[in-house]
C-alpha cells in the first residue's frame, strides 16, 4: 500500500505517541476499519474519502509515468 509523503508522517507521529512502529499502526488502522465498516459512520467516511483517493492516486501515478517518461526521453537524447 502506498501512502504520501504527508499521511506516512502522519503515522510516524501517531505511531510514536502510541508506541507502535508506523507498520503496526497501519495495520491496526486497517483492522480498526475493517472490523467498523458495517457501520454507517465508517461506511459514510469511506464513501466521503474514497473521491479524494482517487483523485490523489491518478496525480501519483500520473506524475511517476511523467518522471520515467522524462528520463527515457533525456537518457535517449545523451546517448545519440
Amino acid at each position: 500500500m502506498t501512502v504520501t509523503s504527508t499521511q506516512a508522517q502522519r503515522l510516524r507521529v501517531l505511531g510514536a505517541e502510541v508506541d507502535l512502529s508506523t507498520g503496526l499502526l497501519a495495520r491496526a488502522l486497517v483492522q480498526y476499519g475493517l472490523d467498523h465498516a458495517d457501520d454507517e459512520a465508517t461506511a459514510e467516511a469511506v464513501r466521503d474519502y474514497a473521491a479524494e483517493v482517487r483523485k490523489i492516486d491518478r496525480k501519483r501515478r500520473r506524475d511517476v509515468g511523467e518522471r520515467v517518461m522524462t528520463e527515457r526521453h533525456h537518457k535517449e537524447k545523451k546517448e545519440t
